[in-house]
């Protein structure tokens, strides 16, 4: 987790400014508490996504069980209603060059 934020961070800086990680990592499966947090941390990423590879557990938010399904679902809402501000980071990106996250 520590690894895909600064990873992000320098995407960000070398211009290529829609960048994420994995949510959970690519491999493993991480213990619920762990999964929640790498949620909350990514929701914070221009790009974000549950994503791993096809041997490790499911990671939908529904398959959790209370209170980290609750938990997930509250980063997600915050997520969505940062919309208009990912949107106008995005279109500044794209017409100045600025980076998303600086």
């Amino acid at each position: 987790m520590a690894v895909g934020v600064k990873m992000v961070l320098a995407s960000n800086i070398a211009g290529m400014s829609f960048a994420g990680s994995d949510v959970g990592g690519f491999f493993g499966d991480p213990p619920a508490e762990m999964l929640v947090r790498w949620y909350q941390v990514g929701a914070f990423a221009p790009f974000f996504r549950a994503h791993a590879h096809i041997d490790t557990k499911r990671r939908e938010p529904y398959l959790l069980e209370e209170p980290y399904k609750s938990m997930v679902r509250d980063i997600l809402r915050l997520r969505y209603s940062l919309l208009p501000v990912w949107y106008t980071a995005f279109r500044e990106t794209s017409v100045t060059g600025m980076p998303v996250l600086r």
